[in-house]
């Protein structure tokens, strides 16, 4: 049998699908915000130099309109040491010849606007004093003209900017590196991830091909992994020991049932053998359908075991009073008890209250009942009671029978199974295999004790059932 591979390709993995766009919606969400602190920045840094910029043209015009021949030698003090601000000044004559200021011409890359607001303007190389950019300079800078002709420039190397599109770079840089870290994590988780699931797969494929016991194999992380791990190796436990009971039902069928079935096979070959008168016949076949009755009550048996063994209910789970029901039950089987000279003597606390099946719990307490009946001796005293304790609500059995040795307590709770002691008794060995199933349904401790003589079986149930489901 050729074994499919369920993993799942790498790039198809949830993991790795989760890791991708999560990184993307980080890079996109990264890259919004530094282009708005970008954009926010230049704008406050280009105010910052526009006004500036506005500041120093309107003190120099004052001064020109105060005293034109003072506006030269104010160029002149102003452009001292000004390079080091990242000032430039340059005032020239109406043909273009300079007059002040620290840049050596008039720029002439491009045509300037000569109206009094800031512009940002190419500067040629050569034209600045000395080397302090690798080439032609953008700078914001504003010109004016004055009544005879002479023309001013301002500009402003903004070192702010320099600096905030160093910070910019390095943010994008660093951007770019922190995808790619985000992307190798989701890489790695991915395999991570996929190493796990593997494992979960590998260990339900053996389980299809047959190997019931395998386990889906625990780690130390103790992880959601490992929960989910713990809960499909309960329900593989539950499943396997479905499969076990099955199993054992059928093996039991075939064995306990075979005898039966021959017999009533040959009682009817024998009565077909030779002609018989009518009153013949009629017994044959009243024996015929006590065996079909024995083989049906057999049957049903077993199916409300299975019923009680997978957790389901005839009818609605309830609040019912364990007390009454034991009296009804008692009430019901005292005349069985009557016609063994034997007395059902119920001894019971009021308020008694358990949820549960009322069907099931009567059908229990009168599987109980009706041992305690067959096996207790004529002229004896049965005893059943209904107590609460601290933490529970016991009901107990008791009889004066042979009792059940402790080596083989455990094994009478098994379907078929009857001791050496009661094979000449009529039964299927299916009593006691139901009293346990439906007190595992209802999340009740069964216990098998010596009632010194006879056996004493009691019912544990729990004083606040927890976790009980339908």
């Amino acid at each position: 049998m050729n074994r499919p591979d369920l993993r799942t390709p790498w790039l198809r993995t949830t993991a790795l699908r989760l890791a991708v766009g999560y990184v993307l919606g980080y890079a996109v969400l990264l890259g919004l915000l530094l282009a708005a602190v970008s954009w926010s920045s230049t704008l406050y840094v280009d105010a910052r130099a526009t006004g500036r910029l506005r500041a120093e043209r309107d003190t120099l015009t004052e001064i020109a309109v105060r005293d034109p021949e003072a506006l030269a030698e104010a160029v002149r003090n102003r452009a001292r040491g000004a390079v080091n601000d990242g000032r430039f000044y340059v005032l020239v004559t109406a043909d273009g010849k300079k007059l002040a200021g620290n840049l050596r011409d008039w720029p002439t890359e491009e045509p300037i606007a000569i109206d009094g607001k800031v512009h940002s303007v190419w500067i040629e190389e050569e034209v600045l004093p000395g080397k302090l950019f690798d080439d032609d300079a953008l700078l914001p800078a504003v010109a004016s003209e004055f009544p005879d002709g002479r023309r001013l420039l301002l500009a402003l190397g903004v070192r702010q900017a320099k600096t905030l599109q160093s910070i910019t770079d390095y943010l994008g840089d660093g951007l770019g590196v922190a995808v790619l870290l985000a992307l190798a994590m989701g890489i790695t988780l991915s395999f991570a991830i996929r190493r796990r699931i593997d494992t979960i797969n590998t260990a339900a494929m053996e389980i299809v091909a047959g190997a019931l016991s395998r386990r889906v194999p625990l780690s130390h992380r103790n992880d959601e992994f490992d929960a989910l791990a713990t809960h499909l190796n309960a329900m593989l436990d539950r499943i396997q020991q479905l499969v076990r009971g099955m199993r054992e039902v059928t093996d039991n069928i075939a064995h306990d049932l075979r005898s039966p079935l021959t017999r009533l096979r040959s009682r009817m070959e024998v009565t077909l053998l030779e002609p018989r008168d009518g009153n013949e016949y009629r017994h044959a076949l009243a024996q015929g359908i006590e065996d079909a009755e024995s083989l049906i009550r057999t049957f049903n048996a077993l199916l409300e075991i299975a019923q009680a063994e997978a957790g389901h209910l005839n009818g609605n789970a309830e609040s019912l009073d364990l007390s009454a029901l034991a009296h009804d039950v008692v009430e019901l089987y005292a005349p069985l008890a009557e016609a063994s000279w034997q007395l059902l003597q119920l001894n019971a606390d009021v308020g008694a209250k358990v949820e549960g099946s009322r069907k099931l719990l009567a059908q229990a307490i009168g599987n109980l009942i009706e041992n305690a009946i067959k096996y207790a001796p004529a002229g004896s005293t049965i005893g059943i009671r209904v107590r609460r304790v601290t933490d529970a609500i016991e009901l107990s059995v008791a009889d004066c029978g042979p009792g059940i040795p402790e080596s083989e307590r455990e094994r009478v709770l098994e379907r078929f199974v009857r001791l050496d002691t009661s094979r000449h008794t009529p039964g299927n060995g299916l009593g006691l295999s139901l009293v346990r199933a439906v007190a595992t349904l209802h999340k009740a401790q069964l216990v098998l004790a010596d009632a010194r003589p006879g056996l004493l079986v009691t019912l544990r149930f729990p004083g606040h059932p927890q976790g009980w489901s339908e």
